[in-house]
C-alpha cells in the first residue's frame, strides 16, 4: 500500500504541470501566461474604415496582424519597411490586437555626396608664358 500511493503521488507530481498547464493556461491571468518578443518588418500595411491590417515578416515567418483597437495611433505610429515588436504568446499566422511594444523607423539612406572640392588645389590649367615653338628657320 505504501508503495501505491507513493507512485501515485509521484505520477501526479510529474504530469500535474503538463497536465494543468494545458487545461488551466486559457484560465490564467495574462500576466502568469509566458509570452515572447516577435520581430519583424512590415512589408504592406492596409487601413480600413474599421481596422488595421499590417504584415510582418519575421524570422519564424509572415503574419497578419489586425488591428480594431487605437487604429489611427497604430496607423501614424507604423509605416511600411519599418521593424516593429509585438508581443504573443506563440507564433500564429493571424493575429488579432497584438501588443506593440516597439517600432524602429526605416531610414532611407542619402545619396552619396561627392567629396568637397579642396579650395588648396586649383583644377584650373596654368597658362602658358612661354610663345609657342613654332619658328621657321629660313
Amino acid at each position: 500500500m505504501p508503495t501505491t500511493v507513493f507512485f501515485l503521488g509521484l505520477s501526479l507530481g510529474l504530469s500535474g504541470p503538463m497536465l494543468g498547464s494545458r487545461y488551466l493556461h486559457p484560465y490564467l491571468p495574462t500576466a502568469l501566461k509566458d509570452t515572447f518578443h516577435l520581430e519583424g518588418s512590415v512589408t504592406h500595411k492596409e487601413r480600413q474604415q474599421d481596422r488595421l491590417r499590417v504584415i510582418l515578416t519575421t524570422q519564424d515567418g509572415t503574419l497578419l496582424a489586425t488591428f480594431q483597437q487605437q487604429i489611427p495611433e497604430i496607423d501614424l505610429l507604423i509605416e511600411e519597411h519599418d521593424l516593429v515588436t509585438i508581443d504573443v504568446r506563440r507564433y500564429e499566422p493571424f493575429l488579432n490586437d497584438p501588443p506593440v511594444l516597439r517600432v524602429n523607423k526605416h531610414h532611407e539612406k542619402a545619396p552619396a555626396m561627392p567629396p568637397p572640392n579642396n579650395p588648396a588645389i586649383h583644377s584650373e590649367p596654368v597658362p602658358e608664358t612661354d610663345p609657342p615653338f613654332n619658328q621657321q628657320d629660313s
